[in-house]
């Protein structure tokens, strides 16, 4: 009997601890999930409503064509301003009097630079070394950037900066304040290839018109042209239809004028974009193939059958580079507002109801209930409550207003989200005022 009672109590003893095991693991377990919590921290952040669309690019264009036989040597770069009747292109007879053009030219330039030093150091025009040397940092950055994007022209201008700067430096630095023995050889170099060169160009082509030059042709010129901006209706844009539109390139066209200041976008839209874009005060785009940051347009006109239909949306602008003078179309962001503000996921909002005292238009107070949205911010180690502004809402995330303008009674009791401040972003059992471990 006595081996039994044994027996019983040591399985008694077993129960036990095997039950004060597991309720300390389950206590544990809670613990965990209702103290601990997952904070980020609270950054400004930047983000564009905007809308993605197939844009095809309208101008007026005029092609220029060489009835000449012989090489033709460009003035222009593309997306360079021209006027009226002034001479784009040279056309020479032979292909090595068009380089020595160019070369003599080069030298030319470099020859007026170093007088223009010289004239500097004379009157005492020089800049400070160090600004010169920002200068060369800042020449040699924009050298590798139009290299890498394969913008040669451009990046050539940045190499006879970098040569002027190069030897500015050696004016500042007092090495020298004259440069006739450079001249001189320049001058030299320039005065044989005139010599050597017995053919002279033979005709120059001319631009019949003012705008923006273009050294090539794609066969979509003159399908749209600004006279037809407000009959392009949705459909019209399809890429069947403007292929079968799409004529050759005659092998005497060298290049096209781009007519007047403006060019314009067309793009397809759902009618509830097409209001957004028309309503909005600011609009920008993004052309992936154009080296610049977002470009300012307005909205020129809206086609559409009735306000519920989708439409073409026409878009002005008047920023001109070598890459957008030659765009087409090609998939583009038309962005309709920028927001900063900081930055909240979703998962952090919390809804709150909080009652607060106001007067009605009696002048009597009153109390109301209020649905508010905010998230648990950790300071120290006590959780506050504090409000969010909305500015704008994502997909998974929030924008709240980096200094809300109205505060009234809710944001003074609670406070309004900062920038920087540690916001609870996963965690259990959030209340104002709460303790965490």
């Amino acid at each position: 009997m006595d081996k039994d009672k044994t027996v019983i109590i040591k399985k008694i003893a077993v129960a036990v601890i095997t039950l004060l095991l597991i309720a300390y693991i389950v206590s544990v377990i809670i613990k965990a999930n209702f103290t601990q919590v997952e904070t980020h921290t609270a950054n400004i952040m930047t983000v564009s409503d905007s809308v993605s669309v197939r844009g095809y690019f309208i101008r007026d264009e005029k092609l220029l064509t060489n009835n000449d036989n012989g090489y033709v040597s460009y003035r222009v770069d593309d997306g360079g301003r021209i006027a009226k009747n002034e001479a784009v292109a040279d056309v020479y007879t032979d292909g090595s009097t068009a380089a020595n053009e160019k070369i003599t030219e080069k030298l030319e330039s470099q020859i007026a630079s170093l007088k223009q030093l010289e004239d500097n150091a004379r009157e005492d025009i020089v800049a400070s070394p160090d600004d010169i040397d920002k200068n060369i940092d800042t020449y040699l950055s924009g050298i590798n950037y139009n290299v890498c994007n394969g913008n040669l022209s451009e990046a050539d201008k940045y190499v006879e900066n970098v040569l002027y700067s190069i030897n500015e430096r050696q004016v500042v630095t007092g090495k020298t304040d004259k440069f006739d023995d450079k001249i001189n050889e320049l001058q030299d170099r320039i005065d044989k290839l005139k010599k050597n060169d017995s053919n002279k160009k033979s005709s120059q082509i001319k631009s019949s018109v003012s705008g923006y030059f273009v050294s090539s042709a794609d066969g979509y010129e003159g399908i749209y042209g600004t006279k037809d901006l407000e009959k392009i209706m949705p459909g019209d844009l399809s890429d069947e239809k403007i292929k079968k539109k799409k004529k050759t390139v005659d092998d005497n066209v060298i290049g096209k004028t781009i007519e007047g200041v403006y060019w314009y976008i067309a793009c397809e839209v759902s009618a509830e974009d097409a209001l957004r874009l028309k309503t909005s005060d600011y609009l920008s785009v993004n052309i992936p193939t154009v080296n610049s940051a977002d470009i300012r347009v307005d909205v020129y006109s809206v086609n559409q059958e009735s306000k519920t239909s989708d439409a073409v949306v026409i878009l002005r602008g008047d920023y001109m580079s070598p890459e957008m003078s030659r765009v087409r179309d090609e998939d583009i962001s038309i962005v309709i507002h920028t927001y900063e503000g900081i930055y909240v996921s979703k998962n952090a909002v919390h809804e709150k109801q909080v009652k607060v005292t106001v007067e009605d238009k009696n002048g009597k107070e009153k109390t109301e209930t209020r649905t508010v949205q905010g998230v648990y911010v950790l300071i120290g180690n006590e959780l506050q409550f504090k409000l969010i502004i909305t500015e704008y809402v994502g997909d998974d995330f929030v924008i709240s207003k980096k200094t809300p303008e109205d505060e009234d009674i809710i944001t003074d009791e609670y406070g309004v989200l900062k920038a920087y401040d540690d916001v609870v972003v996963e965690g259990a059992n959030l209340y104002d005022g709460r303790i965490v471990d």
